[in-house]
């Protein structure tokens, strides 16, 4: 590595610490803002406010990355062009494009690193923070009482209830399915499934089963399921949202889903989205670089105001193609993709148009 490239990675590194710095401040002061009243209608101690923050911060981080990347380059080239060093590493031989190597290779190394924090520290940080939310603002997550409950048991076998009541120990339109490889072989549906005697029964219950190629269904008063090794505790015990999902649970809730005939678009979208928006870090450094590098007038508030006009355009189309993918105009893929391969054309010719 020569001096260059650590002159370089420094100059960026700064840049980009400095952002994500003044980002998080600007979401914090905000967030506090809007939230100050709640706190105190609700008599939240200091602890609670302290873990509230704490545990969201990831969000924040990741959610403005895009922005501290962009404005770290936007500084970090600006400054150079204009005391005109970019002019004397062209002269000495020095292409635009080995200029940037390294700002390049820290932006595929922010992306990456961004993929495992949304990945591993995102989900756990979420799902705290929202429970500390809901305990600041009195809502009690702990009480047992679940809604749209889906669980999957031993020997290929899931429950799913609509409402489960903690405090009676029954769950409403209830449906059991046991699968035999990857087609249903048994399924059940009923009013009631009650707790009774260590064990489950579906009240009012329709049973089809499908046994030797034969489709056979019966209406039963109760129908027990010795087999359902799950307990109340189970049905207690909070459910993940999507969002405090990594990815193979959320792929895993994306096969239940399916498999309960449920559509999945959206968590599909969200899936190819773990993935995309992490990457959009190095996407919007191509795209500012070779702006950035050949301002030799702009100052910071120009390349702040650059950097912000382009930022809201990229979040407007990554938030564009999410819906467009929701809603199955475009697939989910290509929706959660969208941005990034739209910014990412753009950026390529800007750099090539740059270095010319």
């Amino acid at each position: 590595m020569s001096l260059l490239d650590l002159y370089m990675l420094r100059r960026y590194s700064v840049c980009m610490v400095l952002s994500v710095l003044s980002l998080w401040g600007i979401s914090f002061v905000v967030d506090l803002i809007e939230n100050i009243d709640v706190f105190i209608d609700h008599e939240a101690e200091l602890g609670q406010i302290a873990r509230y923050y704490l545990y969201r911060t990831p969000y924040w981080v990741i959610l403005t990355l895009p922005i501290s990347s962009l404005l770290g380059t936007l500084f970090c080239l600006t400054g150079l062009a204009r005391r005109s060093e970019v002019t004397a590493a062209k002269a000495a031989g020095i292409s635009l494009y080995r200029l940037l190597l390294p700002v390049f290779a820290s932006a595929a190394v922010f992306s990456g690193l961004a993929f495992l924090f949304t990945d591993l520290v995102i989900p756990p940080a979420t799902y705290r923070y929202n429970s500390v939310r809901d305990e600041i603002r009195s809502y009690n997550r702990n009480d047992g009482s679940r809604r749209h409950v889906l669980l999957q048991d031993r020997d290929d076998q899931i429950l799913f209830a609509r409402s489960y009541d903690h405090g009676k120990r029954r769950a409403h339109q209830a449906l059991y399915e046991r699968f035999d490889g990857s087609k249903v072989a048994e399924r059940a549906v009923g009013r009631l499934l009650v707790w009774r005697d260590s064990t489950w029964a579906l009240i009012g219950a329709h049973r089809y089963a499908l046994s030797g190629g034969a489709f056979q269904a019966t209406a039963l008063d109760t129908l027990h399921l010795p087999s359902i090794g799950l307990r109340p505790e189970d049905f207690a015990r909070q459910q993940k949202k999507p969002t405090e999902m990594n990815y193979r649970e959320l792929e895993a809730h994306i096969e239940r889903t399916r498999a309960n005939g449920e559509d999945a678009t959206r968590h599909l979208v969200d899936l190819h989205l773990k993935i995309s928006f992490p990457l959009t870090c190095l996407v919007i450094v191509v795209l500012g670089a070779p702006l950035a590098a050949n301002s030799r007038r702009a100052s910071r508030a120009n390349s702040l105001g650059v950097g912000i006009l382009i930022c809201f355009v990229f979040y407007s189309c990554v938030k564009t193609g999410q819906a467009l993918g929701w809603n199955e105009i475009l697939s989910p893929w290509l929706g959660a993709w969208l941005a990034n391969i739209g910014f990412g054309v753009l950026g390529l010719i800007l750099l090539v148009r740059a270095h010319t």
